[in-house]
């Protein structure tokens, strides 16, 4: 279509959801496992499912993102519409061994409109029903929602506009600078996502001139849609309240790669939240308080022809406060005191891509982050800090990959991994849309006595163990999906409880039609 803004035009299309299709393939496990200290939590398959969802929104935002990058709007009205509905079974493994199982009913329906090349709304509805059967038990805590109809029905909306888009339409020429504000709920990933990815409502300001970019972001957690990441403080999984804000520049000056430095604040807006928390001896009051800030440097780009990178480190600074209990023998509550944080953490990606007609690639990642003796438990105000000590437990307000069945936090972590994917069959009629994965990683704790995401013992081996994910995804057909997805985790029995030390297994089998 023309530029001249005299022509009007609806175009519906289908490359929207033929993207967005791949949102929905998994949905299962990670193990999440507190201290002995720590407060009555979640069931801990409930954790693993919402961690995996995680994963799946991560997957999803990266997805739309891609899209939206790339979908020129030149016409005058650009409208799409769609949906997919996912069915998924899951078998869990809970650290203790035992197997429950979740059905899951996903249906998600949305819209798209561009407007003169500068205005896009976007909207997305989901309606959320998980059945979860523990041993035939079917209950998961009168305290949780995670049966059930499942919160927010309005998943997504937002607008953006877009000021070179504008100035294309009306003139046909492209200028050397630009200006992006995109406001409302959405899924933000910050930098790698290791300091930030999650739902929340926000303000994202992009301002580039030839090479330069600067973001500013400003956002506040999307309410019950949002698990906090203290899963000792009352309400973690229906009321939580935090802001975020910060800038983040890039440079593209340097051919094949994109180097880029942020900062990022997070305010505790929970007003000091004080509740009275069950111990082995007399109820302990606690006050929930952690303001943290997340300085990152990193760099995505290319090797060559065939290496793919990705890098990032991030410090950690703020305050918190100490944990309510005695770390000195015993567990008589104490005075909490004012706490320092000061952490750090590091991610780093190295991808092959064979560049064949099978599209094969293999991917290398490493995570580390620090941790602290000083804590009973890496992430809750509850079996936290010791009083008098500085926290030096990284802690995560986003998410990457390290695996289905334990995916631990960062925390004390140093998890490096391995895996290989490829089209077997491409071009061979329906078994042509066949993909094939394995990825293998390793675990193991920096300090041998400081605590990771669940529970082991101290001292000893620093290897926690092993574990191996496989994955079939296959398009049987243009709207049709298969997904299956098997995991093991295998550990060194000598660094857990005597009741933890079982090969944990995932297993998820699910099909999306879109449409």
């Amino acid at each position: 279509m023309g530029s001249s803004g005299k022509t009007f035009e609806v175009c519906v299309t289908n490359a929207l959801r033929r993207n967005l299709i791949f949102c929905f393939f998994a949905f299962g496990l990670c193990l999440n496992a507190k201290s002995a200290f720590a407060a009555p939590q979640r069931n801990s398959s409930a954790q693993s499912a919402e961690n995996l969802q995680r994963q799946l929104n991560n997957d999803d935002a990266s997805m739309r993102k891609a899209y939206f990058s790339n979908s020129p709007i030149s016409e005058r009205l650009t409208i799409d519409y769609g949906g997919t509905f996912r069915y998924a079974f899951n078998i869990i493994d809970t650290a203790q061994s035992k197997e429950t199982y979740e059905q899951v009913y996903d249906l998600r329906l949305f819209t798209s409109i561009e407007l003169d090349g500068a205005h896009r709304f976007y909207g997305r509805l989901r309606f959320l029903y998980n059945q979860w059967d523990f041993n035939d038990t079917r209950a998961v805590g009168p305290e949780y929602n995670d049966e059930g109809w499942q919160n927010p029905i309005g998943e997504l909306y937002w607008y953006e506009f877009n000021l070179a888009g504008m100035i294309q339409t009306q003139t046909g020429a492209k200028p050397d600078y630009n200006f992006v504000a995109k406001m409302g709920r959405q899924y933000v990933i910050w930098g790698s996502g290791a300091a930030l990815s999650n739902y929340m409502y926000a303000g994202i300001f992009d301002f580039s001139w030839h090479e330069y970019k600067l973001t500013t972001m400003v956002g506040q957690t999307a309410g019950e849609d949002t698990t906090d990441w203290d899963l000792s403080r009352p309400g973690f999984d229906t009321n939580t309240s935090r802001l975020y804000y910060g800038a983040k520049f890039e440079y593209s000056g340097i051919p094949g790669h994109r180097p880029y430095a942020y900062i990022l604040a997070q305010n505790d807006l929970n007003n000091g939240q004080v509740a009275v928390l069950p111990a082995s001896a007399p109820t302990i009051p606690t006050t929930f308080d952690y303001n943290s800030t997340y300085v990152g440097f990193g760099s995505n780009g290319a090797i060559g022809a065939d290496l793919v990178y990705r890098a990032e480190f991030i410090y950690e600074y703020g305050t918190t406060l100490s944990d309510p209990l005695s770390h000195e023998g015993g567990i008589a509550p104490v005075a909490q005191q004012d706490t320092r944080i000061s952490a750090m953490a590091g991610v780093g990606g190295l991808t092959w891509l064979a560049r064949n007609t099978e599209d094969s690639r293999v991917d290398f990642q490493i995570v580390a982050g620090s941790g602290s003796n000083q804590r009973f438990d890496p992430g809750n105000t509850f079996g936290g800090i010791a009083p008098r000590a500085v926290d030096t437990s990284f802690n995560s307000m986003g998410y990457v990959n390290t695996g289905l069945v334990l995916a631990p936090d960062f925390a004390n972590l140093l998890c490096p991994s391995i895996g290989f994917s490829t089209t077997p069959l491409p071009g061979k009629g329906f078994f042509g849309g066949m993909r094939l994965g394995a990825t293998a990683f390793a675990f193991a704790r920096i300090e041998n006595d400081a605590p990771l995401s669940f529970q082991t013992v101290d001292g000893g081996s620093n290897f926690v163990g092993s574990e191996v994910d496989f994955s079939l995804e296959w398009r049987l057909m243009s709207d049709l999906d298969l997904s299956i997805r098997y995991g093991i985790f295998m550990p060194n029995t000598d660094v857990f409880p005597n009741n933890q030390g079982g090969a944990r297994d995932f297993v998820y089998a699910g099909m999306t039609y879109a449409f």
